[in-house]
């Protein structure tokens, strides 16, 4: 059972990346990530009912990358963070990684600086998919060294909500 329960997963997350790359997000669906990332940050306290926090990203849009790391940033600075407590994970994979490839720090610079400072803070954890940089013929050479990499970018959303019990950012 766990083997099926696995490769569903897998298989949804592969199903999830490929539409990705098939069309983009509609109007709606940007509004929509538009909307959750405009709201304030939740507060994060030492409830130990929350393990952790996921970043809720829009494919394919920096500035909600941007908009997200600010958020982490007010809520580290508000000093709600309690001590030991795991950094927001942000788990990019669609266009949006070449944000963090080496080539294209020019173009963004200010989200690349900002992310750097909150991963040396331990607020924010950055990991992308291996699956997206191969599909853009790159690899992991071509990432910033203070960001991580995963298989399949959904696959580990999928993991850290369910297997984890993470709650979205």
């Amino acid at each position: 059972m766990a083997v099926i329960r696995a490769l569903t997963v897998a298989f949804s997350a592969v199903v999830a990346c490929v539409s990705v790359y098939a069309e983009a997000p509609s109007s709606v669906e940007k509004a929509l990530a538009g909307d959750v990332a405009s709201k304030a940050a939740p507060a994060i306290s030492a409830d130990t009912d929350v393990p952790g926090y996921l970043a809720r990203i829009a494919l394919d849009d920096p500035y909600a990358i941007q908009s997200a790391l600010k958020r982490a940033e007010e809520v580290y600075l508000s000093n709600e963070i309690p001590a030991g407590f795991p950094p927001v994970v942000f788990v990019l994979h669609g266009p949006e990684v070449a944000v963090f490839q080496k080539q294209n720090y020019s173009r963004y610079k200010s989200i690349v600086d900002l992310a750097a400072r909150l991963t040396a803070f331990q607020v924010v954890d950055i990991r992308i998919c291996r699956t997206q940089l191969s599909n853009m013929n790159s690899s992991e050479s071509s990432l910033f060294p203070f960001v991580g990499s995963v298989p399949l970018g959904p696959a580990e959303q999928d993991r850290l909500m369910t297997v984890e019990q993470y709650v979205y950012f």
